[in-house]
């Protein structure tokens, strides 16, 4: 297994000893005094605990004694084990602050405690400034920092696999460059080796050694994950929600997460073993499968998923067809047969028994393909008969069996045409040239509206108050707000 340690230097992480003390160098003269160290005799020691309250400005006579105090905290962490290779960040500024010799001082460490490949890379040299204010794009870190540090942390992890460790040590230099590699570090490895943090905690004056630490949660981490998915959740994607914050998960005092992991079982139809009890969310799992299939086209369309609001607004008119045969068809217990529930209405009771809808044949012939209701046997005192939903069947359902006239005119609008886009978007690459042509088809049917949304449409609305709810365009906004309110009622 290979490990690779990735470290970045700045101003303390080289310090002299004098006296078995060791001495920060002065801040505004650290690059003038590298130069003279280089000129010098110098070698690397074990940094000692005691250290000096006083700043070397002057270098003293004699062969120099260097130590790396933070560098010596992180090999100490890993124990008996050595990272396999090394690679360091510095800065080779031709400027009196800049700590020019430190990457050299650290590769002479590592070299001399057994790690043989050191790779040191200098991100600014001569002249140049981390950020360019004149340019909004490089006002924090210019973009060829940006590649030249991108380029070497990629070069290094592609060499390593899954069952390697790259740990990151950003403890000197510059904030800014820090944030960048930490982040950049754990992009590249994302697939392949495991990433952990090191920070090395200031010390106080006491007599302690410096110890490195492997890097605590922050809180903030925890809120730029929520903002996150909670900006994610309004724009539709439930599963990039998900994945924004899966890491999180087992973090303390994350528990909100499971929230989002409700969303994500949610989009995917999967089982949601511990979700929500307290009815907040409960169109999460509304009884009324519409119910349900409304919210997912709506939320599609938010995330600019045209693909699955295709097929989810045929599935819309399917799962409300089914949801009214539910209350007056009696599924088998081991086969796709209905027994047809006797209903109050004498004309439904008429109606369901005319050849209109009943085809007393077990195969259907040319002139009974409109029938839904097709006779299959007579068991335990009940006809028990396969229903037909397909599209003119469908239809028939609506009108002459369920008598919902609303959820016949969204039969009829999710017409041939409609139902062609949706075989398409199944069975073929939906193409952007058929998705634009499914978008004016879905507005021209009234299914869509002009913005693209869904549960604003008359038509959607008046199918979902025939089933009982009574405030169908608050479906998706309501469940926004109730997820805002979870996340934010979470200190």
């Amino acid at each position: 297994m290979k490990m690779l340690l990735v470290m970045t230097v700045g101003q303390t992480d080289v310090q002299l000893v004098v006296d078995d003390q060791r001495h920060k160098l002065d801040g505004n003269t650290c690059g003038t005094l590298h130069d003279a160290i280089k000129e010098r005799s110098w070698s690397v020691l074990d940094a000692p605990s005691a250290r000096s309250r006083d700043i070397i400005k002057t270098l003293p006579d004699g062969e120099l004694k260097l130590c790396t105090p933070k560098l010596d905290a992180v090999l100490t962490h890993f124990g008996d084990a050595t990272p396999t290779s090394a690679l360091i960040f510095e800065t080779n500024r031709q400027d009196a602050r800049d700590p020019r010799l430190a990457g050299e001082v650290m590769e002479r460490r590592f070299r001399g405690r057994g790690v043989n490949q050191v790779i040191r890379v200098a991100f600014l040299t001569g002249a140049e400034q981390l950020e360019d204010p004149s340019n909004n794009v490089d006002a924090v870190v210019r973009r060829t920092v940006v590649a030249t540090l991108s380029h070497a942390i990629g070069k290094q992890v592609e060499q390593l696999t899954k069952n390697d460790t790259v740990f990151v040590a950003t403890t000197g230099g510059l904030a800014a460059a820090n944030d960048l590699i930490d982040e950049m570090v754990r992009l590249h490895a994302v697939g392949g080796p495991t990433v952990t943090a090191l920070e090395v905690p200031d010390r106080d004056r006491a007599q302690q050694d410096d110890r490195a630490l492997e890097e605590k949660f922050h809180p903030a981490a925890g809120y730029r994950a929520r903002w996150h998915a909670l900006s994610l959740v309004e724009k539709g994607n439930l599963l990039g929600a998900w994945g924004a914050v899966s890491h999180l998960e087992s973090e303390l005092g994350q528990e909100w997460t499971r929230v989002i992991r409700w969303l994500a079982c949610f989009a995917s139809s999967l089982p949601m073993l511990d979700g929500p009890t307290d009815g907040d969310l409960a169109v999460l799992t509304h009884p009324r499968m519409a119910v349900r299939a409304a919210l997912r086209v709506e939320l599609a369309l938010r995330a600019g998923d045209v693909p699955h609001a295709v097929h989810g607004t045929v599935a819309f008119f399917e799962a409300a067809l089914w949801d009214h045969l539910g209350s007056c068809a009696t599924r088998h217990v081991s086969k796709r047969q209905f027994r047809l529930d006797p209903t109050p209405a004498d004309d439904l009771v008429r109606e369901r028994d005319e050849s209109k809808l009943t085809c007393l044949s077990k195969t259907k012939q040319d002139e009974e393909r409109k029938k839904p209701f097709i006779f299959k046997e007579t068991a335990d005192g009940h006809d028990w008969y396969w229903i037909d939903d397909s599209e003119v069947c469908a239809i028939r359902l609506a009108e002459h069996y369920l008598k919902r006239t609303e959820l016949k005119s969204l039969g009829q609008a999710v017409g041939s045409k409609i139902r062609e886009i949706r075989n398409d978007v199944a069975h073929n690459e939906p193409t952007p040239s058929l998705m634009d042509d499914a978008r004016r088809r879905m507005r021209e049917a009234k299914l869509w509206s002009d913005e693209d949304t869904f549960l604003s449409q008359p038509l959607v609305q008046a199918v979902l108050k025939e089933l009982g709810e009574q405030c169908p365009d608050k479906i998706c906004i309501n469940f926004v707000s109730t997820v805002r309110e979870r996340l934010l009622a979470i200190s």
